[in-house]
């Protein structure tokens, strides 16, 4: 196993039980008829393997199913995927999300010793019985397991299985829903911290449009800088 996604296993401390090691042919995820061809492209580039590391379900650690009506979380599984390269990890992960019905942690890594961890909470679909939805894509960006900042530091050793809620799988997946939204946070603000997901959100959101817009508004004073660098008039005069 590659050290860099070692180290976070380790600092997660899965049950051993749970070890699994299996490998996923990437097939599997190529084959989806919900791919377009640029997807695929995507994903047959720069994954090179992925493995099926952990099954947490009861057999393997005493933490309850979860049901209601609008989500099941009966086993959660641990995934590790090897990269050819940085590019493109948040789309994989969504793509991986999608093709594997169950609630999942993702967990990403290079030979450089970059890493990055994704989930995704997921519900009943209301346009299709039987399947299941993705309500939002938590995926860090890479971290380099060598240089840990000290929220990125603080992130990891929040998700120690030993500090979780485990009366069923359904608490532990929002605990985690709460931790990444902490660590999506933290990255504006510079300080981890740990908060109810559902409190948190709106405000992250909000922040994000306004960094979008920020960045829209600072394209448009280089395109204007740039045209009168050389004597082109605005469309409005």
């Amino acid at each position: 196993m590659n050290k860099a996604i070692e180290n976070i296993w380790n600092a997660i401390s899965f049950p051993e039980a749970a070890l699994l090691g299996k490998r996923v042919p990437k097939k599997q995820f190529l084959e989806s008829g919900e791919l377009v061809a640029s997807d695929k492209k995507l994903f047959r580039e720069n994954v090179k393997n992925v493995y099926w590391e952990y099954t947490l379900k009861p057999s393997t650690c005493p933490v309850l199913p979860y049901r209601d009506n609008e989500r099941e979380y009966l086993e959660v599984a641990v995934l590790q995927v090897e990269m050819n390269s940085q590019k493109g990890h948040k789309r994989i992960a969504e793509i991986i999300h999608w093709v594997i019905p169950y609630p999942l942690m993702l967990g990403f890594y290079t030979e450089s010793g970059d890493i990055a961890l994704s989930i995704a909470p997921k519900r009943f679909s209301q346009a299709e019985h039987g399947a299941f939805v993705a309500e939002r894509f938590y995926t860090t960006g890479w971290i380099n397991s060598e240089t840990l900042n000290d929220q990125e530091s603080a992130f990891v050793a929040s998700l120690a299985w030993g500090s979780m809620p485990l009366q069923t799988y359904g608490t532990l997946y929002n605990a985690w829903t709460d931790r990444f939204t902490g660590y999506e946070c933290s990255v504006l603000s510079g300080t981890f911290t740990i908060g109810k997901a559902v409190d948190r959100l709106e405000g992250l959101t909000r922040c994000r449009e306004i960094e979008s817009r920020i960045s829209e508004l600072r394209g448009q004073l280089k395109k204007a800088a740039f045209n009168r660098q050389v004597g082109v008039m605005p469309e409005s005069w």
